[in-house]
């Protein structure tokens, strides 16, 4: 089906997907969590299958109006700026021909930004202090962990100590929240772009073919690394928590070149799918690894552990 018919077609399924997507996200308790992170998908398939930012800009509006009596207009605006937005912006990168990390990029600073100038408008016109409810949905979380966990049994010095750290972590969240956003947008930017690769056949718009393997960070960025570390010694409030956000998201920038180095390796001695499964399941689990691999994307920096091996005969 072509022409007008079948983009109108099209935007109908679109909406339809989406709306059922974000409601999932919503109300189903853990499942809604992976439903929240592909609720751009069906808007930027479409867009991209037709070629036209029309049929994306359609179909956010229409979800958004569809959206208002079924949860209010609080869910229509928490769906146009975590999802509507990114899915047109995104596809319009892309539709411009440009790569997947420069379109990732752009798309992201972009949402990122609309959304905060709208979260913090909203803020100073209600006369809300947003760093207060963000500390007190934080420390309502850790309270019911803590209360988790004395219904386990947890008492006594065990209790105290899970206390503390608790606390620790909930300071550290505190200040970080920023950089955690900016970096579950850049998330589920990237996851809706790898899924839209299965669908590439039917879509007007070609994707790029860079791999993820060959991902690299520009070699300025370790500076920013450098100057956030210098800044966290200023006696500064304000100035620590802006380099820490700084180092925080630069961190992830490296984790994920660490991780391009992995599937690179991965790729070039062609290890079996368990032992990448056993892998990604550690990464997930460890910490420590999560380090190992941030550290290893910066080190790629100078190593180049992805650079062509040549061999001489002796």
């Amino acid at each position: 089906m072509t022409g007008d018919r079948g983009i109108i077609l099209d935007i109908v399924k679109g909406v339809c997907l989406s709306v059922v997507i974000f409601i999932a996200y919503l109300q189903v308790p853990l499942m809604g969590m992976v439903a929240g992170v592909v609720a751009p998908l069906p808007v930027l398939y479409y867009q991209l299958k037709w070629g036209r930012w029309i049929v994306g800009a359609s179909a956010v509006v229409a979800i958004a109006l569809v959206l208002v009596p079924v949860g209010g207009l609080p869910v229509a605006v928490l769906y146009l700026l975590q999802a509507g937005l990114l899915s047109i912006v995104l596809a319009h990168f892309l539709a411009r021909g440009h790569s997947a990390g420069r379109a990732l990029t752009l798309a992201v600073l972009i949402v990122a930004a609309v959304a905060t100038v709208s979260v913090v408008g909203y803020g100073v016109a209600a006369g809300i202090d947003l760093d207060r409810q963000v500390a007190a949905a934080i420390k309502t979380n850790l309270d019911q962990t803590l209360a988790l966990y004395k219904a386990k049994g947890a008492s006594g010095e065990d209790l105290l100590s899970l206390k503390e750290a608790l606390a620790q972590i909930g300071d550290l969240f505190g200040q970080i929240y920023p950089a955690m956003l900016l970096i579950s947008l850049a998330a589920v930017a990237g996851i809706n772009l790898l899924m839209l690769r299965r669908f590439r056949e039917g879509l007007t718009v070609k994707l790029p073919e860079t791999r993820f393997s060959s991902f690299r960070n520009p070699e300025n960025l370790v500076w920013g690394l450098i100057v956030a570390g210098f800044a966290l010694l200023i006696d500064n409030g304000v100035v620590q928590t802006v380099a820490l956000n700084v180092i925080v998201v630069v961190g992830f920038l490296y984790f994920m070149q660490g991780l391009a180095v992995v599937a690179h390796f991965f790729a070039s001695y062609r290890v079996p799918a368990f032992f990448k499964f056993f892998f990604y399941v550690l990464l997930v689990l460890q910490a420590y690894l999560v380090l190992a691999v941030a550290l290893l994307g910066l080190f790629d920096l100078w190593a180049s552990f992805r650079r062509p091996r040549i061999h001489e005969n002796l």
